[in-house]
């Protein structure tokens, strides 16, 4: 049993928006979701063609995808969120650290209630394939902010980085584990949020410095 509705009648149904009018963008990110096998569709064989439709109980999965997407620009950080309860818990810290008191970010109006909900939900136990983070978004920012940028990345390359713990958090997102390690030991860790962060950095660093050595080890024999 599927549930009937393509990405594009999907996204239409949990959003109120037109992909194909609106935002083809907000399709190719749901597709890469789809290709990278956390959005999980059946495929209705036809003469000339296939469709590919939503499995069942995939409309939550997608809503919530979606949603973290918007903060998170890689497909793969989204996934590894639904698998990962570790750094599910590190990537709730983040949200929590970018919606702050805010009612707007770029421009998108936020609602300062939802967004604690949300952020206090995606830190929680509670079952991202089943049950739907609240969504904090007047706008979806993929809409607002076009191709290639997360809420998270925009955010932070205005903010002239003054501080701190934005260009850490922008050299992690940008994947830059030196360059973030080096800031995290400028950074004062009293803050219990920043900690958190800090010894995710550290973690993976260790993990991708074991990885090269690795590599070096194949590389010798």
């Amino acid at each position: 049993m599927t549930s009937g509705m393509t990405v594009p009648d999907a996204i239409r149904f949990l959003f109120g928006i037109d992909v194909a009018k609106e935002s083809t963008y907000l399709k190719d990110k749901a597709n890469s979701l789809v290709r990278n096998k956390l959005i999980k569709v059946e495929t209705e064989l036809k003469v000339q063609r296939s469709t590919k439709r939503l499995a069942d109980g995939q409309l939550d999965v997608l809503f919530n995808a979606l949603l973290l997407n918007a903060i998170f620009h890689d497909p793969k950080d989204v996934k590894k969120i639904f698998e990962d309860k570790s750094f599910r818990h590190h990537c709730a810290v983040i949200v929590k650290q970018l919606f702050g008191e805010s009612n707007s970010l770029m421009g998108i109006a936020l609602s300062k209630t939802t967004a604690a909900e949300f952020a206090n939900a995606l830190a929680s136990d509670c079952d991202l394939r089943k049950k739907r983070l609240p969504n904090p978004f007047a706008v979806m920012p993929q809409l607002a902010l076009g191709k290639n940028l997360s809420l998270l990345h925009a955010l932070l390359a205005q903010s002239a980085l003054t501080s701190s713990t934005d260009n850490l958090l922008l050299a992690y997102l940008n994947n830059d584990i030196d360059k973030a390690l080096a800031l995290s030991r400028q950074l004062d860790t009293n803050n219990h949020s920043v900690k958190q962060l800090v010894e995710h950095i550290t973690s993976r660093h260790k993990e991708a410095e074991e990885f090269d050595d690795l590599l070096g080890y194949f590389q010798k024999m």
